[in-house]
């Protein structure tokens, strides 16, 4: 039992520190979106800009939601002297990990567009 609570949090910690790092591509994202739009661009592209705007707003809502649930995990991971607690921490671990996977996969996918549409739109940038 104690080696898979060992696991358990050492796999929160790691979860803790890609969503960090999900969370630091998100802002740059939206760096790169504020320099283009403080540069004379073409305003035809505003509408394509105002888009993924929408869009990293939208990933930022689903990184705050799991940031919580990982939060909440911790907490369980933190009552688990009991075998009823680790049955609890196994499935939130079961169902947080879930969720960062199809968080990972919108943001990969977001990635990969719009670094598709700077270098279509924007290839100076």
């Amino acid at each position: 039992m104690k080696d898979k609570l060992e696991e358990l949090r050492a796999q929160h910690e790691s979860r803790k520190y890609l969503l960090k790092v999900l969370e630091d591509e998100n802002i740059h994202f939206k760096l790169k979106l504020a320099r283009i739009l403080s540069t004379d661009f073409d305003r035809r592209e505003l509408g394509r800009l105002e888009y993924f705007q929408s869009r990293f707003l939208k990933m930022d809502e689903q990184i705050a939601l799991l940031r919580h649930e990982i939060s909440e995990q911790q907490g369980i991971l933190a009552s688990v002297p009991a075998k009823e607690s680790l049955k609890e921490a196994i499935a939130s671990e079961q169902m947080i990990d879930r969720r960062f996977t199809m968080v990972q996969q919108h943001f990969d996918v977001l990635d990969v567009d719009f670094h598709h549409y700077l270098r279509q739109a924007f290839p100076q940038v």
